[in-house]
């Protein structure tokens, strides 16, 4: 039953990229069945096609990125599917206990999935962190959340401050009215599958 909400879903919300998004769908859900990764809940009510991992797989190898932090990992479905796809060294953070185990069961060799809350981490820590991916962790459109996901970029930033390489960030999903929290970066990239339903790729 979830399949068939999750396809219907897709159906609506990744119109523009329809024939891709089902394609890779099935071809990996039938290569990772029974891994846990068909799982999801809030905010994974659109959860990530595989289409857009294996586009943000494709970007990291492109640019020999050799690290990478998602920040709100879920269930791992771009965490794990990356962590396959490319010889970069994979990070996920995830507060949720459930969603935690299930991306750590799964995780792909080298990945390294953590429990913990991305508003607590010591980010100068992640300060080698050569790409940050976040999809969406904040969903709600309410004013706590706009200031949550602010601060989470304003602690990015801070960790790159002395900094001079480059370094990049990917959104998955998140809200146009939020563009202006990246307004100071330069966008290199944008993969759109509907009016809400974009990876864009920026860089400082």
């Amino acid at each position: 039953m979830k399949n068939l909400i999750f396809f219907y879903q897709v159906l609506i919300a990744f119109r523009k990229k329809l024939l891709k998004i089902i394609f890779f769908e099935i071809f990996y859900s039938i290569i990772n069945v029974g891994n846990g990764t068909g799982r999801f809940k809030e905010p994974d009510i659109h959860p990530t096609p595989y289409y857009f991992s294996y586009k943000i797989a494709k970007f990291i190898n492109k640019e020999k990125i050799k690290s990478v932090a998602e920040l709100g990992c879920g269930f791992g479905r771009i965490t794990n599917f990356i962590g396959k796809k490319t010889n970069a060294q994979i990070y996920g953070y995830e507060i949720d206990k459930e969603a935690f185990l299930v991306a750590k069961q799964n995780k792909s060799k080298g990945t390294i999935i953590k429990n913990k809350n991305i508003l607590k981490i010591d980010y100068s820590e992640l300060k080698k962190i050569e790409c940050f991916i976040i999809a969406d962790p904040f969903y709600n459109l309410t004013k706590k959340n706009l200031i949550l996901q602010k601060n989470l970029i304003n602690r990015i930033d801070r960790s790159k401050k002395n900094i001079k390489k480059k370094y990049y960030i990917i959104t998955v999903n998140i809200n146009e009215s939020r563009n202006f929290m990246f307004s100071s970066k330069k966008i290199l990239k944008i993969v759109s599958a509907g009016d809400k339903r974009k990876i864009k790729i920026y860089s400082n």
